[in-house]
């Protein structure tokens, strides 16, 4: 899975803590369809709403107005496109946004404390996978790049092989013509050279094929990119011959088996560092581990909830009211500032009961 420069976007985003003034924070879900828009432009209207009222309660009224000014002006933005993201989450202060496409559907909810809320984030950032689909027949291809959830045809025209650049491919007889000269494998080849070429050795994302199963046999024969995936394809015919029409879907289905990979790996990493003693589940082990910066991956049950040992000092308020802030979401700031890794797993993805648990360095 290409993670890319997920651990500088982190990085970025921490930096909104030394600005002054609270963080909101607000998460969007989004409905690609363009006749639900409407009904999600209410959703959200109705969502920074209640943010303001609850914001305002709190602090001057007119603080509020750069807040939303910035929301405004970034919801104007916010169209069905060609995506696979489910949501989106802003994190404002006042005088900046940070906006991130979510791979899953949030709760419509908003927030703020003097602490940024980060794992709304953390559930998108750590398992984005980027990646290139490959549809292939046998006289045809189309190439389509999936980063940060967008899915875009990097080609404004379709690149043939059969009429490409001599220097590129050596040109052979296009089979739609039925020439004698038509072989498959010659075909594949002169593919594979191109999308090596112009993309994959560029941008170094796995190559995922999606062929039916003879075609793709043929194909991995005569490929020799090392970027193409072996454990990862899509293999129906009528996803090849509706390529122009289902290419967000076939992208949501290989991008969840790409998320669901790096959930096992995690996993089983957890389960090996255990046996050498490199691993705890002990929530007070784990605290002092963040403060020694001996954390190498911390992992956080999704939606889980530690009441803050500082009395209530600081508070955070959300959707459902007001709350003492949320002990984990102060640890997972901590291991994030020590370059360390963190990650949201659903409770039936845990290595174990606890809400917390964490890989040590050392």
């Amino acid at each position: 899975m290409s993670r890319h420069d997920q651990k500088g976007q982190i990085k970025n985003l921490l930096d909104l803590e030394a600005q002054s003034g609270p963080v909101v924070t607000i998460t969007i879900p989004l409905d690609p369809k363009l006749d639900d828009t409407r009904l999600d432009k209410i959703q959200t209207d109705s969502l920074v709403d209640s943010a303001k009222d609850a914001f305002q309660k709190v602090y001057k009224p007119e603080l509020w107005n750069a807040y939303e000014f910035q929301i405004k002006n970034y919801l104007k933005t916010l169209k069905p496109n060609a995506s696979i993201a489910q949501g989106v989450v802003l994190y404002v202060t006042n005088d900046s946004l940070v906006a991130y496409k979510l791979n899953y559907a949030p709760q419509p909810a908003f927030s703020f404390s003097d602490k940024l809320q980060i794992f709304p984030v953390i559930k998108e950032l750590e398992f984005v996978p980027n990646f290139d689909m490959l549809f292939l027949e046998r006289d045809s291809y189309k190439l389509y790049n999936v980063k940060d959830l967008d899915v875009t045809d990097p080609d404004n025209v379709p690149a043939d092989p059969f009429n490409s650049d001599k220097t590129e491919t050596n040109t052979i007889k296009d089979p739609k013509k039925n020439g004698p000269e038509w072989d498959t494998h010659d075909y594949y080849e002169e593919v594979d050279k191109y999308v090596q070429k112009r993309y994959s050795d560029v941008d170094h994302n796995p190559l995922v094929l999606v062929a039916n199963a003879e075609d793709a046999g043929r194909f991995e024969k005569a490929s020799h990119n090392p970027y193409l995936t072996t454990d990862k394809a899509v293999e129906i015919d009528a996803d090849v011959k509706n390529a122009g029409e289902n290419a967000q879907e076939i992208a949501q289905r290989i991008h969840d088996q790409f998320v669901d990979d790096a959930k096992k790996a995690v996993k089983g990493k957890y389960s090996a560092m255990l046996g050498a003693k490199k691993a705890s589940d002990n929530f007070d082990e784990i605290v002092k581990a963040a403060q020694e910066d001996r954390i190498e991956t911390l992992l956080v049950q999704d939606d889980a909830y530690v009441e803050s040992k500082d009395n209530g000092e600081t508070t955070e308020i959300n959707t459902n009211g007001s709350r003492p802030a949320n002990e984990l979401n102060t640890l997972a700031l901590t291991v994030l500032g020590l370059d360390g890794d963190v990650v949201d797993l659903p409770a039936a993805d845990m290595p174990s009961d606890a809400k917390v648990a964490a890989i040590f360095r050392w």
